[in-house]
C-alpha cells in the first residue's frame, strides 16, 4: 500500500543551524515595530497601560495586533503576509534535555525561504524583556534573556534571531547593552564577540542593533556555531519612569 510517507527517511537533527537572510529578520523587526505603534494608540485612548502591564500582557497585546496586521486585506507590513506567527510555541534545546522551551514569539516564513531539513526549527524566534527599574538589563534582558540563545533553548538549529525590549525608563542602545560585555569579558557567559553594530532601523525609525555570540554546543557532530543577535527596543510616548541605564564607558572593540 502506498502513502503519504512510502519511501521517507527521517533525516534526523539538523548538521549545522540554517542561515536566516538579514532581510527576513528585517520584516520581523518591521512588523513588531508597526504593531507597537497600533498599541501605543490603545494606550493614548486609555484602554492599555505599558506602565502598569507585565511583559506577557504586553506580548499578548503585541500578538493580537500581528494578527490583525496579518489578517488584513492590504498588506501593510511588506513582505509580512509570507510568515506566519506563534506564540510561546514548545520547542526542544538543542539536546534534547527540555521539551518545553518557549519563545515569546516565533515568526515562519513561507517553505523555501530558509533553508533546512526541518521546518518547526526554521524560525526567527524572538525574545521579550521589559526594561526599567524593577527589571536591570543585567539580571533581566541578558540573564534570564539573550543567553538563552547562547546556551541553545532557543534558535539552536538557527544563525540569527531577535531580542526585543519594552523600555519604561530612559535607556538606549547601544549604551544599554554595555554592563552585560564587561560582565562577559570576566566571566564569558555571553560570549560576546565585538560590540554591537547599528544595522537598519525600521521603517518607523527605531533603532536596531546586532551582536554575535559564540556557542559551544554541537548540533551532531558539527559545532553550532556562533549566532547574530538583533535587538530591537521599543518605547512608550512618555517614559514610564526617570531611571537611565548604568553608566559605564564603551570598551573597544575585540
Amino acid at each position: 500500500m502506498s502513502g503519504l510517507m512510502t519511501g521517507w527517511r527521517r533525516p534526523g537533527p539538523p548538521q549545522r543551524p540554517s542561515a536566516i537572510a538579514p532581510s527576513l529578520v528585517r520584516v520581523v523587526e518591521n512588523a513588531l515595530s508597526r504593531a507597537w505603534r497600533a498599541l501605543l494608540e490603545e494606550v493614548t485612548a486609555g484602554r492599555f497601560s505599558l506602565c502598569a502591564a507585565k511583559e506577557d500582557e504586553i506580548t499578548e497585546q503585541l500578538q493580537i495586533i500581528l494578527g490583525e496586521l496579518h489578517a488584513a486585506e492590504s498588506e501593510e507590513v511588506r513582505g509580512f503576509s509570507e510568515f506566519s506567527l506563534g506564540r510561546d510555541s514548545k520547542l526542544r534545546s538543542h539536546d534534547g534535555k527540555h521539551l518545553d522551551r518557549q519563545p515569546d514569539l516565533t515568526f515562519y516564513p513561507l517553505r523555501g525561504r530558509i533553508r533546512t531539513t526541518n521546518s518547526a526549527l526554521a524560525g526567527i524566534f524572538v525574545e521579550c524583556k521589559p526594561i526599567d527599574s524593577k527589571h536591570p538589563i543585567p539580571s533581566t534582558y541578558c540573564k534570564e534573556g539573550l543567553i538563552r540563545f547562547i546556551r541553545g533553548d532557543y534558535a539552536w538549529a538557527a544563525d540569527r534571531a531577535l531580542m526585543v525590549a519594552y523600555v519604561r525608563n530612559h535607556c538606549r542602545l547601544p549604551e544599554g547593552l554595555l554592563p552585560c560585555i564587561l560582565k562577559d569579558r570576566s566571566l564569558g557567559s555571553y560570549q560576546f564577540r565585538g560590540v554591537p553594530v547599528a544595522t537598519t532601523p525600521t521603517d518607523h525609525g527605531d533603532a536596531v542593533y546586532q551582536t554575535i555570540h559564540g556557542r559551544t554546543f554541537t548540533l551532531t557532530a558539527h559545532p553550532a556555531g556562533p549566532i547574530t543577535l538583533h535587538h530591537l527596543w521599543l518605547y512608550p510616548a512618555h517614559a514610564c519612569e526617570e531611571t537611565k541605564c548604568q553608566s559605564i564607558r564603551a570598551p573597544n572593540a575585540s
